[in-house]
């Protein structure tokens, strides 16, 4: 079996690109186009050209639009190959999406004469990817330009990875609809202040951070005020960087100047982000994308590819983590502006489901490391190569997307409710309590806590802390608790 397409180009220049899920190969035991398992499998007498110009029509004809190939190909393609190509057969779907992603990542323009004949066509195939509602149409090449974004940053999501139900806008309705069921105004701020606790809590325990109280006091503001910018820049997340990490030592004044990388417990780099040198004009084509309003893109897109494109950017040397799961909510609050949008959980079921988030940012960190080459130095690595911008400018979000959108369900079906009947729960034991026993208000919030946190019991260690109180009233209190919480 022999390489065609992409994989022919990235093994005959040698290409700095991840390994493609499904490369295409020539075989003679297949008589038709056969998808196999981590391979395409095309019969030998497959229509194409053995020539740099006729795989990368094939793979654009045949694999779909892959931008990072793409544009390393066109580092060693010349422009005169488009052209020609281009001059002779100017209808042609393939080189007309050549010739007009050349112009776009490279921004040079192509000297041609021809002129393409007929409709236009979409530079993503809409019934494979998921694409801007709000095309823009360019007649050179007469595409119509429905990325999901610009070329310096411009994630792809394949259409069949994604659930199309419940949708976001019906799951932020129905979280809107459970925080406001008993049309209490006290109950509902209180249910904001104890989800905004919740959701600080849980993104920096996935870090293992425990956070000070003004460290906490920061988050929670910030939550309570995210979607609220208007335009998100520079100057906007320098901010927030300060304001999210332990000590004025780790603040920054800008985007980093230095390499980043992240490591495991025994000194392994599981993560290299870009190299500051090409930082800037990703960061930048990242701003346009999150601050792009007329492209009209997918709440559900936007918001996975902005707030995991900022985490695989790694911006800043520290506190990227918080903020990328901060942006979730700020994404989710500009697309959608309501409470709910801005307060929805989803680092609680983040920290519930911890591996499979691992595992979703692994699926990036772990093939875009391996294009690098470095020596490990005793303070930071040594970098001798490194695969530049593409990687995290152009990157397959499709398993971001359907995470998020599986977070955000949870989220909303699970534990909003949760955390909604937990407050009931509490207010009906704290009645019980205060009306059956003469207790400090803040034993009896105690109480409440470590007996339903401990599933209905109070354990022998919490008994003894409260050895002034006779055993059988101690009974008594955790019958309340449970009735409270309807665990009887």
């Amino acid at each position: 079996m022999s390489a065609i397409g992409y994989a022919r180009l990235i093994e005959l220049w040698n290409l700095p690109v991840r390994l493609l899920d499904s490369p295409a190969q020539v075989s003679g035991a297949v008589n038709r186009r056969v998808v196999g398992e981590g391979k395409i499998l095309f019969p030998r007498g497959v229509a194409i050209e053995d020539t740099p110009m006729g795989h990368l029509e094939f793979g654009l004809r045949h694999e779909g639009i892959n931008l990072e190939v793409i544009d390393a190909v066109f580092d060693h393609l010349s422009p005169d190959d488009l052209v020609r190509r281009f001059e002779i057969a100017p209808n042609g779907t393939p080189i007309r999406r050549a010739c007009f992603l050349w112009e776009w990542l490279r921004r040079p323009t192509l000297p041609v004469s021809a002129q393409p004949a007929g409709g236009y066509i979409d530079l993503f195939p809409d019934d494979v990817y998921l694409v801007a509602g709000q095309p823009s149409r360019h007649g050179k090449f007469r595409v119509r330009d429905n990325a999901l974004g610009n070329a310096d940053f411009c994630p792809m999501v394949q259409r069949a990875g994604i659930p199309t139900e419940p949708s976001l806008q019906n799951l932020l309705m129905q979280a809107e609809q459970t925080l406001t069921a008993n049309d209490d105004a006290a109950l509902f701020e209180r249910a904001l202040n104890y989800l905004y606790l919740s959701e600080t809590r849980s993104s920096f325990a996935i870090e293992k951070d425990p956070p000070s109280a003004d460290r906490q006091a920061r988050f929670v503001q910030l939550l309570r005020r995210a979607g609220e910018t208007a335009v998100v820049d520079e100057d906007w997340l320098v901010s927030l960087q300060n304001a999210v990490v332990r000590d004025a030592f780790s603040q920054e004044a800008s985007y980093r100047f230095r390499q980043n990388w992240l490591e495991d417990s025994t000194g392994q780099i599981t993560f290299l982000p870009p190299p500051p040198e090409v930082l800037r004009a990703a960061m930048h084509g990242w701003v346009s994308f999150i601050n792009d309003c007329q492209r009209r893109i997918d709440p559900l897109i936007k918001v996975a590819c902005a707030a995991f494109g900022f985490v695989y950017l790694h911006p800043f040397m520290d506190g990227n983590g918080r903020l990328h799961r901060f942006l979730m909510h700020h994404a989710l609050g500009q697309a959608l502006p309501s409470a709910a949008a801005r307060i929805v959980p989803v680092s609680a079921v983040i920290l519930k489901n911890l591996t499979e988030y691992q595992a979703v940012l692994a699926g990036f960190s772990r093939p875009t490391t391996r294009l690098w080459d470095y020596l490990r130095a005793d303070i930071e690595p040594l970098v001798t190569r490194s695969p530049g911008g593409r990687p995290y400018r152009f990157f397959d979000a499709t398993r971001e997307v359907a995470f998020l959108h599986k977070m955000i369900r949870l989220a909303v079906e699970e534990e909003i409710p949760r955390q909604m009947a937990w407050l009931k729960g509490y207010d009906r034991a704290q009645l019980s309590l205060q009306a059956a026993f003469d207790l400090p208000n803040k034993d009896i919030a105690a109480l409440i806590r470590m007996i339903e946190s401990n599933e209905g019991k109070l354990s022998q260690h919490r008994r003894k802390q409260y050895a002034h109180l006779p055993e059988t009233v101690l009974d008594r209190i955790e019958a309340c608790v449970r009735r409270a919480f309807n665990r009887d």
